[in-house]
């Protein structure tokens, strides 16, 4: 779609939204699996455990890296409505070494730091030494998830989803079939080094596809050569979108690390009440995460058709789209939500036979209901406020909200008056409410309208 044609249209591109969000989706999916596999392929409840705590680590500083690629996608796309080619060329090749940059200082720190930043997350002392190990690993391979990130948003922007979807099919084949070769021939007696070595080697075979693909089917220029001297004002826009939706998304990280401190002290030998809860919460993630896999998938997809519109200058079908896209994304996510209580116990006892496990987790899938409904229109409002450049108030808000209403609600709820991981799980459905109810009013406020990112 060109831009003369979005800038004067009243309809909302309903089958390029349609088209983008599918592959997304399946897209998210594969990656679920890929980050959840190790777990299940384990057999050991102490050892997905012990996976899933050191994953919460990586997680807190992977995300930082998605939501840094999603500036560059936001970018390009503003850029694509506004018809400005050389400035778009020019945040490719910035945004890619940026988030390498990046991604290799954060594999330095999990290598080096794995063992404190475990112990500060309480985690027990059986599971510790396994957490440490596959932290070491699998962090040390973080460069290699940045290029991944930069790479697949690259090839998003250009309506080149399903090859990005083609490489996320291979990693995941690949990464399941090392974690057979090392757990069941090469390295039986030893589980954690076998799955992570089998995510590492995946991954490298992911980044070196997507760049394949970036080079020779999008034609992309990387190399060094011509990225200096630095496109300054462009650098400046990266950073001006990326590190405060970074920092929101590293403090709500943050926040959850500290709920799972939390819940480890709820479970701990000593003066726990709910020893189970460390491995219903592990299973209960696992889960939670599918649920609401279609809003992010649709919220991607409208950040792209968004970045057009608003870098057109069409601002009536760009609050048009994101209306429309939160009202799809509440409906199917609460859709989810229900389905995915109502048949957790069958779901859980696939996982694990403990019984107090899986009665616990199915309490928590059924707060959950409450918790999506906040999340499905956060999701979406969030990436449309950040899209259209209204990032700090987005920023503030969530960090305020998770640490007063999640962080210590959860302390209260779930120690202090000894709901456990029910009073937990019921807080942090509370912050998501409350930022959704701010959110809608502050895009409907429409102080968005405001910002241009593409302006000279």
């Amino acid at each position: 779609m060109e831009k003369e044609d979005i800038s004067c249209s009243k309809k909302i591109d309903v089958k390029l939204l349609i088209l983008l969000t599918i592959p997304i989706f399946i897209e998210l999916i594969l990656q679920l699996l890929a980050g959840n596999v190790d777990k299940v392929m384990v057999s050991d409840d102490n050892l997905a455990t012990a996976i899933n705590q050191a994953n919460t680590i990586l997680d807190l500083l992977v995300v930082s890296l998605s939501v840094l690629s999603a500036a560059s996608l936001v970018l390009i796309n503003q850029y694509k409505g506004a018809g400005d080619k050389i400035r778009e060329a020019q945040v490719y090749k910035l945004s890619f070494y940026f988030n390498l940059f990046i991604g290799i200082i954060i594999s330095i720190i999990l290598v080096s730091l794995a063992w404190p930043f475990l112990k500060a997350l309480q985690v027990s002392d059986e599971v510790l030494p396994s957490a440490v190990l596959y932290l070491r690993i699998t962090g040390s391979a973080v460069f290699l998830q940045a290029m991944m990130l930069s790479l697949a948003s690259y090839l998003r922007s250009n309506d080149m989803m399903i090859k990005s979807m083609i490489v996320s099919i291979v990693f995941n084949v690949v990464n399941i079939g090392l974690n057979a070769l090392f757990l069941y021939v090469l390295l039986p007696n030893d589980k954690i080094v076998a799955v992570a070595l089998g995510s590492v080697i995946s991954r490298v075979v992911g980044a070196f596809l997507l760049l394949l693909m970036v080079v020779f089917k999008l034609k992309l220029d990387l190399k060094l050569k011509g990225l200096f001297p630095l496109k300054v004002s462009e650098l400046k826009k990266i950073i001006m979108l990326g590190i405060p939706s970074a920092g929101e998304s590293f403090s709500y990280s943050m926040s959850q690390i500290v709920i799972l401190a939390l819940i480890n002290l709820i479970g701990s030998k000593t003066i726990g009440f709910e020893s189970y809860a460390p491995a219903a919460k592990t299973y209960a993630s696992m889960i939670v995460m599918f649920t609401y896999l279609f809003v992010s998938a649709i919220s991607q997809g409208m950040q792209i058709l968004l970045g057009r519109y608003l870098g057109a200058g069409n601002k009536e079908l760009a609050n048009k789209l994101v209306w429309k896209t939160t009202i799809i994304s509440l409906v199917v996510n609460e859709i989810f939500a229900v389905v995915i209580a109502l048949i957790s116990h069958k779901i859980f006892g696939l996982l694990t036979s403990d019984k107090e496990v899986i009665d616990l987790a199915v309490k928590i899938m059924f707060v959950e209901i409450y918790l999506e409904f906040g999340r499905a229109i956060n999701i979406v409002m969030v990436r449309a406020l950040q899209t259209a450049g209204d990032v700090l108030f987005p920023t503030i808000c969530a960090i305020v909200s998770c640490w007063i209403v999640a962080t210590l609600g959860s302390f209260i709820f779930g120690y202090v008056f000894k709901f456990g991981l029910v009073g937990v799980w019921f807080s942090m459905a509370t912050d998501e409410f409350i930022r959704c109810i701010i959110f809608l009013f502050r895009w409907h406020g429409g102080k968005w309208k405001n910002k241009n990112l593409v302006k000279n």
